[in-house]
């Protein structure tokens, strides 16, 4: 029997990532002791909490990759502290003099578009979420920001109803199908009303993008409130050059009220990326195209805004009934009419906003031994 050193499972357990954080837990320093004795191997992991919701995965993971790596390894005992305040602090610290105002700086590596229209009801919501989950499914990293603060439902269309994790007044997004979300809607109940004026919602916005690990997404997705008012303003002042997509149905009605919503962009600094034509017609069983809320709104406000429409989402029912059980139409229906048109939209995003390099993750951390001295039983 050749059982590993103490190093060689440092090594290993350097490969894990904290599920929330995604970071190694040696970048972290997370691993706090490695007993090895004959064939059985003790690690003791430091949470960054106390009673950390997801305690199970370092339970469950480390003994399966330490066993797959060491297949001599009979037995592995994982057990659990937490940090210190102190260490905390300093872990919360490096984290936020790493990504400060992220999406601001000139090199961020995040594509940050707002997701906007001029009135509601067009279903900008749902596309949003559909846009997030298509990114992820094509193999993006990808943040969604609601910034819906009145009529928030991300939540619901993607199923998260848990309050986030915070360490040290850092939010740490929950993550669902690969999109990292918040919302308000996650701090407050789905019927309680958000009556807040335009300072609080400044406020609200700035916190929400300074205070949230992020984590350099490839893709930030910001689902704006319907119109031209404080949040828009608002995130055009945090997110300098940001990009938008305009969501409009085919009616001439709803296209004259997104066009104001476009122009508001360009006056703002936000840089118009292209329309997106949500209910452009319903697929009746007879095979034929049905334009329930007229034809040619999309096209026409790609032309006015000199962009190109990226894409036309047929009404489907299953659209609406998939979002209300928290599961995007891209996922679980992915062959659908609706869905590839989704699923298209997303991939002309990428041609035209491709992901940005990203730099190399680095956090400065006061030294904490991974391994205490003395207790190397091998």
């Amino acid at each position: 029997m050749s059982m590993p050193t103490q190093e060689q499972i440092s090594a290993v357990l350097g490969e894990i990532q904290d599920p929330e954080l995604h970071r190694g837990l040696n970048e972290l320093n997370m691993v706090r002791d490695i007993t090895v004795e004959g064939d059985s191997v003790r690690v003791l992991i430091a949470l960054t909490i106390p009673g950390c919701p997801l305690k199970s995965y370092f339970t469950d993971v480390v003994p399966a990759k330490l066993r797959q790596a060491f297949p001599d390894i009979a037995h592995v005992q994982v057990d659990l502290t937490a940090m210190t305040e102190q260490e905390r602090s300093a872990l919360v610290g490096g984290l936020r003099r790493q990504q400060a105002t992220p999406f601001a700086r000139p090199d961020s590596s995040t594509q940050v578009i707002a997701i906007g229209s001029g009135k509601g009801g067009v279903g900008k919501s749902s596309t949003t979420v559909n846009l997030a989950a298509s990114l992820a499914k094509q193999g993006h990293s990808v943040g969604l920001l609601d910034a819906d603060v009145w009529g928030f439902s991300v939540p619901r269309m993607l199923g998260v109803h848990e309050r986030p994790t915070v360490v040290d007044n850092m939010i740490i997004p929950p993550e669902v199908f690969g999109v990292r979300t918040v919302s308000i809607g996650l701090f407050t109940g789905e019927d309680n009303p958000v009556v807040w004026r335009g300072p609080m919602l400044h406020k609200a916005i700035q916190q929400f993008l300074t205070d949230v690990h992020w984590d350099e997404p490839d893709y930030l997705l910001v689902d704006l409130p319907p119109g031209t008012g404080d949040v828009s303003i608002s995130i055009a002042q945090f997110l300098p050059g940001a990009s938008m997509v305009v969501v409009t149905t085919p009616q001439a009605a709803a296209e004259k009220v997104a066009q104001r919503a476009g122009f508001m962009a360009a006056k703002t600094g936000l840089k118009v990326a292209g329309v997106i034509e949500n209910m452009s017609f319903f697929r009746g069983d007879d095979g034929k195209a049905y334009p329930i809320f007229g034809e040619g709104g999309g096209a026409s406000l790609a032309a006015r805004l000199g962009v190109p429409l990226l894409g036309r989402v047929p009404l489907d029912p299953a659209l609406r009934e998939l979002a209300d059980v928290g599961m995007p139409v891209v996922l679980r229906a992915p062959d659908s009419e609706v869905a590839q048109a989704l699923d298209t939209a997303a991939k002309e995003l990428v041609n035209l906003l491709p992901p940005r390099p990203r730099p190399a993750k680095r956090i400065n951390l006061p030294l904490i031994p991974s391994v205490l001295p003395g207790k190397h039983g091998h």
